[in-house]
């Protein structure tokens, strides 16, 4: 329930901004004539300010500099991910307790298995 009333609380601090930030859209709520036609506008506001935002946010990937960024990024993240799968296979290597016994138990194995087995009669 904590993650419910966080999650209402920051969305309607967003819209809380978007309202006090958008002087038009206050005037139109303030006169319009029932609640359908005030979710109408707020409906209308919403979908073309997403779109602004939307071709705005995809400029700003699209640009070269962002582009230039994220092969560095993926480079980094290529290489790091190369260390991190090489001292990971460094550490079961050194810490691999089946290498150190392998051979003790297949030696020993089948001198237990004739052991425990019986003869029915």
């Amino acid at each position: 329930m904590k993650k419910l009333s966080l999650l209402v609380g920051t969305l309607g601090g967003a819209f809380a901004g978007y309202l006090f930030s958008n002087k038009k859209l206050r005037e139109q709520l303030a006169n319009a004539k029932d609640p359908e036609a005030a979710a109408k506008l707020l409906g209308k506001h919403l979908q073309q300010d997403g779109k602004r935002l939307a071709g705005q946010v995809r400029e700003f990937i699209e640009s070269d500099e962002v582009q230039k960024n994220m092969e560095k990024a993926k480079k980094f993240a290529a290489e790091k991910m190369k260390e991190a799968k090489e001292e990971l296979n460094d550490v079961v290597r050194k810490n691999n307790p089946l290498k150190k016994t392998a051979g003790k138990t297949a030696t020993r194995k089948p001198a237990r298995m004739k052991t425990r087995t019986r003869t029915l009669s």
